[in-house]
Parts: C-alpha cells; structure tokens; sequence
C-alpha cells in the first residue's frame, strides 16, 4: 500500500488543486451502456469487480474531474497514468473516497466514483 500512496504521489504533488471541479455531470437519464468486452472474449468490469458500468458517464466523469491531471488518454501528466490495471477497483475507490497527496478526498462520489472506478479498471 505505501507503494501505492507513494506512487501517486510523486509528481502530482504541486498541481493537484487545478484538477476536478467543472459541473458538467452526465444527464442522470442517459441509457446504462455496458461495455462491449464481452462480445471480444474479454473480462468485463463485471466479472473482475462484480460491477457494470454507464461508460458514457464515466468518460463524462473523467473528463469534467480527472483529465486535467491524469491526461485527455488517462496517460498521467500532473497525475499519475491510469491505463493498464494501474491501479484496482478497490484503490481507485480508496484515492476517490480518501484523496492521496495532493488529490482532494471527495473528488468523485457515491454511485459515480463506483461508475468511474469500475470503467478505469478497464482502461
């Protein structure tokens, strides 16, 4: 876990303050999309969480509260990268509901940090 911490840590320590923020929630009746990993023999978030995600609100999500520190791709820059099983559903909830380093706690909440947690385990 200190590997972790210390991870997310290291260069976002000056600039956290500027990300999140922005308003710009998704309509809370847009239609649930599933991710279409299945159909390609891929593990969904389903089968590695036990959780289904709206991937057009989490990408919403990201946007309006994590791109400008994690990058428009989830490749890092501020932030840390969030692509490639970085991180698990379980740690991406802690950060969200606790913060780390400079990220606020908080950030994202409730059934929309689970959403968002659940769509970056597939990223």
């Amino acid at each position: 876990m200190k590997k972790f911490l210390m991870a997310l840590t290291g260069a976002s320590i000056l600039v956290l303050g500027a990300c999140g923020g922005g308003g710009d929630e998704a309509p809370a009746d847009d239609p649930v999309e599933e991710a279409p990993a299945e159909e390609a023999g891929e593990e969904t978030a389903e089968e590695t969480t036990g959780a289904t995600y709206d991937a057009q609100a989490a990408e919403a999500t990201y946007k309006a509260k994590c791109m400008s520190c994690h990058g428009g791709n989830l490749e890092g820059g501020v932030g840390p990268a969030l692509t490639d099983g970085a991180y698990t559903y379980d740690e991406i909830i802690h950060v969200l509901a606790e913060g780390v380093g400079p990220m606020q706690p908080g950030l994202v909440e409730g059934e929309e940090a689970e959403n968002l947690a659940a769509w970056l385990v597939e990223q």
